[in-house]
C-alpha cells in the first residue's frame, strides 16, 4: 500500500502541468487597457493588478488600445509638390488634393507652417498649370481663378513670406504677390480657444501649447486657420477656422475617448475561457480616474462599471474591483437558473471567434484511492511530498551514519 501511494505522489509531483490544467476556468479575467503616451499608465497598471491579486483575479493582461492612424497628408503632400515641379500637373493634384481635404479635417497634422503654406502654393500652381512658359500678364481663365483661393489660403498663413522668384514660375509668383497684398491689409483679431487642462493646441502648424486656462493667439489676420487640439486618452480633433471678427472664442468640443471596444475585451476572455472581462482603462492625463467595465464574454455586452478616481481615499479601487467581482457572480447564478433576467443583444452571426457559453458546475466529489490512485495522490500532492522527503531524509541519515560506523 505505501508502495502504490509513493509511486502516486510521485507521477502527481511530475506532472503539474496536468494538474493546473485541470483547474476551472476563471470567472472573470482582468484586462488592463493600455493607452498610447499617457504618463499615468504604469501606476494605474500597478494598482489595478495589486487589487486584481486580492480578490485572486490574475494573471492580469495588458492590452494595447490601439492610437489614432498617423496622418497620410505629409506624404501625399511630398509626392504632389514633386510631381508639380515635373510640371505632371494631374498626377499632382490627386495627392495634393487629398492632403488638402485631410489638413482640413485634423488641422494639419503632421504639418508644420511651412509645409502647409508649400502644400496650398503648390496645389495653386498644379490647379492653375502655372508652367515656366505661363506669362504673369496672361488673361485669368477658370483655373487660374479657382487656384487664387489656395494662394490667399497660402499668404494667410504666412503673410509675412518673401516669394522666392528663382522657385516659382512667373505666373505663380505673381498671383502669389497679389494674393499677399490682399491679405496684409486685412484687418486683424484675436482668437481665444477653451478647452480640457491637459489638452494640447495647435495653430497653423505651430508648436502644441498646454491648453489650461486657455490659450490666446493674438494679432491673427483674419482668413481661413487651421486649429489641432491632442489630448493624452482621447481622438484628436482639428478644424478649418474662417476667422474674420476682432475677437473670437472657440470651445473644444468633446471628442471620444480611446479606450478597448468591448468586442476585443470580450474576445480576450473567451480565449482565457472566462465568463466576464473587467476592462481597467485609465481616463486620460496626470491624475486622471480610472474607468472599471465589467463586460459579458459571450455578447459582448457591458453589464456593469465603475469610475474610480486616482486622488480617492486608499481601498476605492479594491472596492470597486470586489463588487464588479461580486456582480459577475451574481449574473452568472442568473444565468446558470435561468431566472428572467434583461435581455442582451447578441453580437452579429457570423462571429466565429465566439465560444459557446460556459456552465457553472458543481465541483467534482473527491475520487477514492481504489478508484484512482493517481488523482486521489494529486489532490493530497503536498503531505505526501511531506511524508516523502522525511522518508527520504531518514534513509539518508540512516545510511550516512551506519557509514561512519
Amino acid at each position: 500500500m505505501f508502495r502504490r501511494a509513493a509511486l502516486a505522489a510521485c507521477v502527481a509531483l511530475i506532472s503539474p502541468t496536468a494538474a493546473r490544467a485541470e483547474q476551472p476556468a476563471p470567472l472573470v479575467h482582468p484586462i488592463f487597457a493600455h493607452l498610447p503616451d499617457a504618463p499615468e499608465n504604469d501606476r494605474a497598471r500597478q494598482d489595478f493588478t495589486a487589487a486584481a491579486t486580492h480578490y485572486n483575479l490574475r494573471p492580469v493582461e495588458v492590452v494595447d488600445v490601439p492610437a489614432p492612424p498617423p496622418p497620410h497628408g505629409p506624404d501625399d503632400a511630398r509626392i504632389g509638390i514633386l510631381n508639380t515641379q515635373k510640371q505632371a500637373f494631374g498626377e499632382a493634384l490627386k495627392d495634393l488634393d487629398a492632403a488638402a481635404k485631410e489638413v482640413a479635417a485634423t488641422g494639419g497634422a503632421g504639418f508644420t507652417t511651412a509645409e502647409l503654406t508649400d502644400l496650398y502654393l503648390n496645389r495653386a500652381i498644379a490647379t492653375a498649370r502655372a508652367d515656366w512658359k505661363a506669362p504673369a500678364a496672361a488673361p485669368p481663365t477658370d483655373q487660374r481663378t479657382r487656384a487664387f483661393d489656395d494662394y490667399l489660403r497660402a499668404a494667410t498663413l504666412t503673410p509675412d513670406r518673401a516669394p522666392n522668384a528663382r522657385e516659382l514660375p512667373p505666373q505663380a509668383l505673381a498671383d502669389l504677390q497679389k494674393a499677399l497684398d490682399i491679405v496684409r491689409k486685412r484687418p486683424r483679431g484675436t482668437l481665444v480657444v477653451k478647452g480640457p487642462a491637459d489638452a494640447l493646441v495647435s495653430l497653423d502648424g505651430g508648436a502644441l501649447q498646454p491648453l489650461a486656462g486657455g490659450v490666446t493667439f493674438k494679432d491673427l489676420v483674419y482668413g481661413e486657420h487651421l486649429l489641432r487640439v491632442e489630448q493624452v486618452g482621447f481622438a484628436p480633433w482639428g478644424a478649418a477656422i474662417p476667422f474674420g471678427q476682432p475677437s473670437m472664442e472657440i470651445d473644444v468640443p468633446a471628442r471620444a475617448p480611446l479606450t478597448l471596444d468591448a468586442a476585443t475585451a470580450a474576445a480576450h476572455a473567451r480565449r482565457m475561457g472566462a465568463r466576464f472581462a473587467l476592462v481597467a482603462t485609465p481616463k486620460g492625463g496626470p491624475r486622471a480616474p480610472v474607468e472599471l467595465s465589467l463586460i459579458d464574454a459571450a455578447t459582448a455586452a457591458p453589464r456593469d462599471a465603475a469610475l474610480v478616481g486616482t486622488a480617492s481615499e486608499p481601498g476605492q479601487l479594491d472596492a470597486a474591483v470586489m463588487r464588479l467581482d461580486e456582480e459577475a457572480r451574481r449574473l452568472a447564478l442568473e444565468q446558470q437558473n435561468g431566472p428572467a433576467a434583461t435581455p442582451v443583444t447578441p453580437v452579429a452571426a457570423g462571429d466565429s471567434s465566439l465560444g459557446p457559453p460556459l456552465l457553472l458546475t458543481p465541483p467534482p466529489a473527491n475520487p477514492g484511492f481504489r478508484d484512482d490512485p493517481v488523482a486521489w495522490a494529486r489532490d493530497r500532492w503536498p503531505v505526501l511530498t511531506a511524508i516523502g522527503v522525511f522518508a527520504l531524509t531518514t534513509i539518508v541519515l540512516g545510511t550516512v551514519v551506519a557509514s561512519n560506523r
